[in-house]
């Protein structure tokens, strides 16, 4: 969707998310790592991570979303896989291929490639949180009927639709980004939890599962993209990053303890 104009450029709100994400993802990063000494980082490390960051998430969210959950419609319209002003982005694939390009970059600045993760993770959730909002003003992620108890709160919507709908990207919007990342604020201002290195990123893929696999209940899903059991694609991949997330969580509590 289109937010203005400045002729003869379209201004689209997903420019205007990831303009503002990747920008504020920047000084924090830098702010986390003036104020934590220990983290002795290279002072070209920020600006060599703002961009593979913004690489890495265009190019391994976009892959995603066409492999893993629309690739009968990228198969037949080949060149909107590079239309990426229109959204549809795959978080956790994002996720991935963001994770691979930080490993990469730990090798050419001899860091510990844990912490950076977590340096990453402790500002994900607002990034999240931001990516939900725009997904609500481009009306992406489709949502189902509104239950008639609902009806006249903030979470139920018409737009163009006949029927009011569950605005489950706010939903999403608060427990996926912004709660999270305020608890986050806590441990990393407060408790120093950058010290217990991968902790924070860990914490953040298990509780990002648990959620994740409860507000697709919510989400309207075509029938291809429904599996075994009633539950879609995304939920049986929660399930799998829930229980690799605990699994080590629980190994690594054994071997500090």
């Amino acid at each position: 969707m289109i937010a203005f104009h400045i002729w003869p450029l379209a201004v689209h709100w997903y420019g205007i998310f990831y303009a503002v994400s990747f920008l504020l993802g920047y000084f924090y990063v830098k702010l986390v790592i003036k104020y934590n000494k220990w983290l002795k980082v290279d002072e070209n490390f920020v600006d060599d991570l703002l961009f593979y960051t913004i690489l890495w998430v265009l190019f391994g969210g976009r892959l995603g979303y066409v492999f893993f959950y629309n690739f009968n419609y990228f198969l037949h319209n080949p060149i909107k896989v590079f239309y990426v002003w229109e959204g549809w982005m795959a978080f956790v694939w994002a996720f991935i291929w963001v994770a691979l390009a930080l490993w990469l970059l730990s090798r050419k600045y001899k860091i510990n490639y844990l912490s950076i993760t977590d340096l990453i993770v402790s500002f994900l959730p607002f990034w999240l949180g931001l990516g939900r909002i725009w997904n609500f003003i481009n009306w992406e992620l489709f949502w189902k009927i509104c239950p008639v108890f609902l009806i006249g709160t903030f979470l139920c919507y018409k737009f163009w639709l006949p029927e009011y709908h569950i605005a489950n990207q706010l939903l999403e919007s608060f427990f996926e980004g912004w709660l999270i990342f305020l608890i986050f604020q806590y441990l990393v201002w407060k408790k120093n939890i950058l010290k217990n290195t991968w902790l924070l990123t860990w914490i953040f893929i298990v509780y990002y599962a648990i959620v994740r696999f409860i507000l697709e209940f919510i989400r309207w899903h075509p029938d291809n993209y429904i599996l075994w059991g009633g539950l879609s694609k995304s939920q049986y991949f929660m399930i799998f990053l829930f229980i690799i997330g605990l699994l080590i969580l629980i190994f690594r509590k054994k071997n500090t303890s």
